[in-house]
């Protein structure tokens, strides 16, 4: 049997390169005082503004306590706010605050300049099947 090194394992390339995008997020994140987390949920909500907290959450791939952790400090720095659903008394729909919507073109500047980077590291055939590719992963 052959020794097989860890920095082989596909898994340690995902999380080395998921640690560059981390590195990255958090040093361009800090002047807007947000964690690349929570930059993953404003996001979420640019997309869907007026969510359910429980379709946030699977959208987001988080459990409830950690999500819930996340949407309090956003709340608590004006990035969000929550209200009861008028539809359903048991659920929570998340809303982006003024401050968050008045700094979408910064923080889309930063993703977009981020993604390009990566881009450039391929061909556009390359990038399609390494896009493919990460999304079978990340639905498996």
């Amino acid at each position: 049997m052959s020794f097989f090194s860890p920095s082989n394992y596909i898994c340690f390339k995902l999380s080395r390169a998921m640690r560059k995008v981390q590195r990255y997020y958090e040093v361009n994140l800090v002047p807007l005082e947000i964690t690349t987390v929570q930059f993953y949920v404003l996001s979420s909500l640019w997309e869907t503004d007026g969510v359910k907290f429980k379709e946030l959450a699977q959208k987001l791939s988080m459990d409830g306590a950690t999500l819930t952790g996340i949407l309090d400090r956003l709340e608590r720095q004006g990035f969000v706010t929550r209200e009861d659903d008028p539809e359903d008394r048991r659920s929570v729909l998340v809303f982006l605050a003024e401050k968050a919507k008045m700094h979408r073109d910064e923080f889309t500047r930063l993703a977009e300049t981020l993604d390009n980077e990566i881009r450039d590291q391929f061909d556009s055939e390359d990038f399609a099947t390494f896009s493919r590719m990460l999304d079978k992963i990340g639905k498996s």
